[in-house]
């Protein structure tokens, strides 16, 4: 596996990456998303959430998703001067029923979907 992180979001005191296997390519011959994780720095550590889709998670013995998490905050959290201490919560959902929800206007919606009206 070959990760790349591509920042999709951060605040100040949070972050939010999506995970791509470069050795993996989609059906449009872009590297396969694999998860996102999602991380939140307070004083007394780092908190976040992996989502690894299921058929990434099933390439990974939990000894090494266990190092993969380790190496992949190293990189992350220490950089950021945090301390040491994390708590991430791993999950390894399926993609068939995955969804997303947004009201940005992508061009496609007519003028009485973008107001929100309905015929």
């Amino acid at each position: 596996m070959n990760l790349k992180l591509k920042r999709l979001v951060r605040t100040h005191s949070s972050e939010q990456y999506a995970l791509f296997d470069l050795t993996q390519t989609d059906e449009d011959d872009q590297p396969l998303t694999i998860g996102k994780l999602d991380l939140h720095y307070t004083g007394e550590g780092t908190y976040g959430t992996l989502l690894l889709w299921d058929l990434a998670s099933q390439q990974l013995e939990a000894d090494r998703r266990r190092m993969f998490v380790q190496a992949l905050l190293s990189e992350l959290v220490l950089p950021m001067g945090m301390p040491n201490e994390f708590v991430v919560e791993f999950f390894a959902p399926t993609l068939d029923e995955y969804e997303v929800f947004h009201n940005l206007d992508d061009g496609a919606n007519s003028p009485a979907e973008a107001n929100g009206s309905v015929d």
